[in-house]
């Protein structure tokens, strides 16, 4: 038996409307008359010849239309094989990205890096070519996602990430020769443009485009798609002409609040400015707005907007009316607050010291240690560049340890409080050069304020006016350190190393050693006087003789541990205690910094920590003090250094020392270079050190006289003391106070020759009472010519010494003078109201 086929059956019924087991209808008849009879029967049982006719067109059109929708089902089904085929082609050479690239393409972009200060402020991001601020989805107002939706893609909470008719209309564009898509790509498929390929108008992308966007449908929900595209997209420019992207940065660029806080008439403006950002931002280049005819194209953008939104429903008529009528312009922001506008100098110092630590971060990921980072030129560069470059666009967020109010409050100090010499011409710097083209040149500032033992710098100043000097006078130009050198080099080093005490005995006057013939600043002689007397006035002669002595005991250890680069080539010199090395106003801070903190070194540092966008912490500063000094040197000094500005260098505020004894426990000490050309003084106590330099750019003398000296930077110093203890007491240092440690006592002794009193014979000297430290250097000695007197008073420079040197009046301190050597031994008491000597010395 034949088997049945029913689908050609059915064919056939479709196209016959006839039964195929029915028999076939024939005209019968044995005759042709037979057959014409028949005929006519079966026209009159049919019925009228309209009605054959009706029937048999509709079964011929029925045919040819049933023939034609198969035809072009099968065309159809050819054509979508073809494209099918095509876009296949098209995609096979696209790498099939793991889910966890896609994400990390579509949700990690280029962000700005955030900058706060150590009291918790924000200071805003550094400077980048493009403004950008991640935000979460929930810190995004509704208004922007309502507006957002409605107006660019009304179905993109039930596709699944392409709508067909747009793959469509690519693939007819592209058959036609069309040279780029039209548009209608939803916001999925934006999102996968924008981050993950590139803009060429070209089938090959779409149709990667479309393929990505299926696959992030089903990798991210509806709300991690609608974040990272509005994170990602551009806003056009911010209110300081700055290029913006992410809907934080245009929400506080454009409207100055953050994107949780948009009404629905800013939403709608914000929203519209993706489609052109630069023809709709309201901002030009330099931050200006505008011309009313150019803003107008925003206007008219937001306000379809609007009219998407009330046409999908998203807002009401009474919403959309108040929206229309919301003063767009007048609620836009003036400006943008960025660090590098308002705080350059702090700016440029974290970015500097930023790209120092990320670049070791960086290089260390790869495998090249430090030491070779430090060691290979190329590979610093390279480095250098590419944490130049992460520091700008990784989105890190960096805690600083600047106080904001410290910092401002030291700003408004230096720009309203301070006195300065004025402008001074290039070419009278000592190194000008015949023929120099002539430049004017400010007189210029540095300072630093230090936390002693965190080692955090809380706030500095960087220079005068960063439009004229953009360099960092507080920690990137180093100059000459003058008299500050002489307790740091030849008086602690002294003291640490048992050979003196506050009140030993030293010699001040003039010697010739192999042509070298310094002098005090005053140009006298000043004979026998304490150390402390010698140090507080600032004496050169009695400095540099007890520095021949120091020379012998290594001093350049404690320099090394200071951080004070000082070459052997300058330690072998006699000049180095009157500062003829250079250092920064951060270095000399730091090296103070160790007397206030009881002879320990904790490294000045700027930035606390370093986090990644991901809020992984990447760096963080970990301090590891080094013991410099003993604390009993560090105590002695203090104690040595509080003469300063009683009687010493820095009498001209001793009004301020005495009003805020017995709260401010300050010591200090003053420094000038040779000609006057950088002058300095530096103040500590138990909590901070606080510093400051005064000069120019170029090595100009400040004044060209001692007599037109009017003290500026004691005066500056002071004035900033003054500000900051009234903002900021507590981190001053108040009511601190240097603490006497167990190894210092008060000894009677014999400070000539350094003999206890039991020791001590009345022909050589007469013994007083004074602070010792506990391993200080006590010998019997027999005579004035014993080695360790005569080196300590300058015997390897001075071949003229004699023992009548050593004979006579000691000043011990203005008001306490007595006599040694044979002589009357009596201790007078002898009031003098001040000092000869009345500032701190150059250095020849």
């Amino acid at each position: 038996m034949e088997k049945k086929n029913d689908f050609i059956d059915n064919i056939k019924k479709m196209f016959s409307r006839k039964d195929p087991d029915k028999k076939k209808d024939k005209v019968h008849g044995a005759t042709a008359k037979d057959k014409y009879h028949n005929t006519v029967a079966r026209f009159k049982k049919a019925g009228s010849p309209l009605r054959v006719s009706f029937f048999t067109a509709y079964d011929t059109i029925w045919n040819v239309v049933l023939f034609l929708l198969l035809a072009f089902t099968l065309l159809g089904i050819f054509l979508f094989s073809i494209g099918l085929g095509y876009f296949a082609a098209l995609v096979s050479d696209e790498d099939v990205l793991a889910e966890e690239e896609i994400l990390t393409d579509l949700t990690e972009m280029t962000e700005s890096t955030t900058v706060t200060f150590g009291s918790g402020e924000e200071l805003g991001t550094l400077r980048s070519d493009l403004i950008r601020e991640t935000v979460d989805y929930d810190d995004i107002s509704e208004n922007v996602t309502n507006a957002l939706i409605s107006t660019e893609d009304e179905h993109f909470y039930e596709h699944n990430g392409v709508v067909p008719k747009a793959f469509l209309r690519a693939s007819l564009q592209q058959v036609a020769g069309g040279e780029e898509s039209s548009g209608g790509s939803t916001i999925t498929q934006q999102l996968v443009k924008n981050q993950m390929l590139t803009n060429d108008p070209t089938f090959d992308r779409k149709a990667a485009e479309l393929l990505l966007a299926f696959r992030v449908e089903n990798i991210m929900s509806k709300e991690e798609i609608m974040e990272a595209y509005l994170n990602a997209v551009s806003f056009g420019r911010n209110a300081n002409g700055q290029n913006i992207a992410g809907i934080e940065s245009a929400a506080q660029g454009v409207f100055g609040k953050p994107a949780a806080e948009l009404n629905i008439a800013e939403s709608a403006f914000l929203a519209g400015l993706p489609q052109n950002p630069y023809a709709y931002t309201p901002f030009n280049q330099d931050g200006s707005m505008k011309e009313e005819e150019l803003l107008a194209a925003g206007k008219n953008r937001q306000e379809f907007v609007l009219s998407r939104m009330l046409t999908e429903g998203a807002i009401t008529q009474e919403e959309y009316d108040q929206a229309l009528s919301f003063d767009i312009y007048e609620n836009m922001a003036s400006s943008v607050v960025v660090p590098n506008q308002n705080y350059p100098f702090l700016t440029d110092e974290v970015e500097r010291r930023g790209v120092e630590i990320i670049k070791y971060i960086l290089a260390e990921e790869e495998g090249i240690s430090r030491e070779d980072v430090d060691s290979t030129p190329l590979i610093n560069q390279e480095y250098t560049q590419k944490a130049n470059e992460a520091m700008r666009n990784e989105g890190y967020q960096i805690e600083t340890t600047i106080d904001k109010t410290i910092y401002d409050t030291m700003q408004e100090t230096k720009d309203n409080s301070f006195s300065y010499y004025g402008e001074r011409s290039s070419l009278d710097a000592l190194n000008a050069t015949e023929g120099e083209e002539e430049t004017m040149l400010d007189h210029e500032v540095g300072m630093v304020l230090k936390d002693n033992a965190t080692g955090k710098i809380l706030g500095f100043v960087g220079g005068r006016d960063y439009e004229e000097s953009e360099i960092n006078h507080a920690t990137q130009t180093e100059r000459q350190a003058g008299s500050t050198m002489k307790p740091l080099s030849t008086y602690a080093p002294a003291i640490d190393q048992g050979l003196i005490v506050p009140d030993t005995v030293l010699l001040d006057k003039e010697f010739n050693f192999n042509g070298y013939e310094p002098k005090n600043y005053s140009t006298e002689e000043y004979g026998l006087v304490s150390a402390k007397h010698a140090l507080s006035n600032s004496y050169n002669l009695s400095t540099l003789r007890l520095w021949s002595e120091v020379q012998n005991h290594n001093p350049g250890q404690y320099l090394e541990q200071m951080n004070l680069n000082v070459s052997d080539e300058l330690l072998s010199t006699t000049s180095l205690p009157l500062g003829t090395n250079d250092v920064s106003v951060v270095e000399n801070v730091d090296a103070f910094s160790v007397f206030g903190n009881e002879g320990e070194m904790t490294e000045s540092y700027m930035i606390e920590s370093i986090t990644n966008p991901s809020g992984e912490v990447i760096y963080e500063q970990q301090q590891d003090p080094t013991r410099v000094f003993k604390d009993s040197t560090s105590f002695l000094m203090a104690d040595m250094l509080k003469e300063s500005f009683v009687t010493g260098s820095v009498y001209h505020i001793k009004d301020y020392y005495e009003s805020v004894q017995g709260v401010y426990d300050w010591s200090a000490k003053t420094g000038t270079s040779e000609q006057f050309v950088d002058s300095w003084m530096i103040g500590f106590n138990p909590k901070v050190t606080l510093g400051i330099w005064m000069g120019y750019d170029r090595n100009i003398p400040q004044v060209y006289s001692t007599d037109a000296e009017q003290y500026y930077h004691l005066y500056n110093w002071r004035n900033m003391a003054q500000a900051l203890t009234n903002v900021a007491p507590e981190q001053l240092g108040a009511y601190e106070e240097f603490q006497q440690p167990s190894s210092v006592r008060e000894e009677e002794f014999c400070a000539l020759t350094m003999e206890l009193e039991d020791d001590c014979s009345s022909s050589m000297d007469r013994a007083i009472t004074g602070l010792i430290a506990e391993d200080t250097q006590f010998s019997d000695k027999s005579s004035l010519s014993d080695p360790a007197i005569q080196s300590r008073m300058g015997a390897a420079i001075d071949s003229s010494l004699s023992n009548s040197d050593l004979r006579g009046r000691v000043t011990r301190t203005y008001d306490d003078r007595y006599t040694v050597g044979g002589r009357s031994s009596s201790s007078s008491s002898s009031s003098s109201s001040s000092s000869d000597d009345d500032d701190d010395d150059d250095d020849d």
